[in-house]
């Protein structure tokens, strides 16, 4: 007969584990921390969050997340790239709020949905849940 701590710590275990993932979030360029925060909002709602690089591994997604904190230009670059092979894909753009009179007018020339680093979280969960999945 198990003790009422080994119970309790069973319970724990179920309700912290994540659902299985059925969608699956591309993510150019975000460093460590930025990754971590966007797996932590992700993964409970069944998000796998995959690294994107190039346009073929952004076939296999079903939302595109862009950082535009660096190298902006290349990334931009990469998301047109995307976008002429898969048009519909939704994407969100990030960065600097000082800089988005330079980004984000071309992010959003390119469809994607644009925000400051501040406004990541709240604009990243409203897409998620647009989402079909």
């Amino acid at each position: 007969m198990g003790s009422i701590a080994e119970a309790h710590s069973d319970a724990i275990f179920e309700a912290s584990a994540h659902p299985p993932a059925s969608r699956t979030l591309g993510v150019v360029g975000a460093e460590l921390m930025v990754r971590s925060r966007v797996t932590a909002l992700a993964a409970p709602r069944g998000w796998m969050v995959q690294d994107v690089r190039t346009p073929a591994e952004a076939l296999s997604v079903d939302l595109l997340l862009v950082d535009l904190n660096r190298d902006a230009d290349l990334r931009l670059a990469l998301l047109g790239r995307v976008r002429s092979t898969t048009p519909e894909l939704p994407a969100v753009c990030f960065g600097a709020h000082l800089g988005a009179a330079g980004w984000a007018p071309a992010a959003r020339r390119l469809g994607a949905v644009c925000c400051a680093n501040s406004s990541l979280p709240k604009v990243l969960l409203g897409q998620l849940s647009r989402v079909p999945g």
